[in-house]
């Protein structure tokens, strides 16, 4: 029993460590798109800044504060468009069929039963709570076990 108790906190890192990697479920892609959007707006805004700070009336700043405004949302529609775009590939392979249906195996699948099938998901809406309830549970049990010795 003092064995088991030695590896408990290995065991509860490990688990920890396992966490955060299912909440992060998003393709790499798809981060790279986001900070590249991010990285264009704020470009874009220190253009902006650079424009207006050169201005000498303030027409000419009124403009070019109109003018940055414009540019900042069409680089935030621009950037909506491509992440939402690299979400779609990301969800559908080249098995999809649309309607949320996909193609394999000679049948038609469900989303649900599609990605449970080929990619060993769960769609359980992402609770983490049972699992932390159930590890807490056992080491509540090895650690009554251990101080009944």
């Amino acid at each position: 029993m003092r064995l088991a108790l030695r590896f408990l906190p290995h065991f509860v890192v490990a688990a920890m460590l396992a966490v955060p990697a299912a909440a992060n479920a998003q393709s790499w892609e798809i981060r790279q798109e986001i900070r590249e959007a991010n990285r264009e707006v704020a470009r874009e805004r220190a253009e902006a800044a650079r424009e207006i700070s050169r201005c000498k009336t303030r027409a000419c700043a009124e403009r070019e504060y109109r003018e940055a405004n414009r540019e900042v949302a069409r680089e935030r529609r621009e950037a909506r468009r491509e992440v939402s775009r690299e979400i779609r590939e990301a969800y559908r392979d080249r098995w999809y069929r649309g309607n949320d249906r996909w193609y394999r195996d000679g049948r038609y699948w469900g989303r649900d039963e599609y990605e449970r099938r080929y990619y060993g998901r769960r769609d359980n809406g992402g609770s983490v709570l049972p699992g932390l309830l159930v590890g807490a549970a056992v080491v509540g049990v090895v650690a009554a076990i251990a101080d009944d010795d």
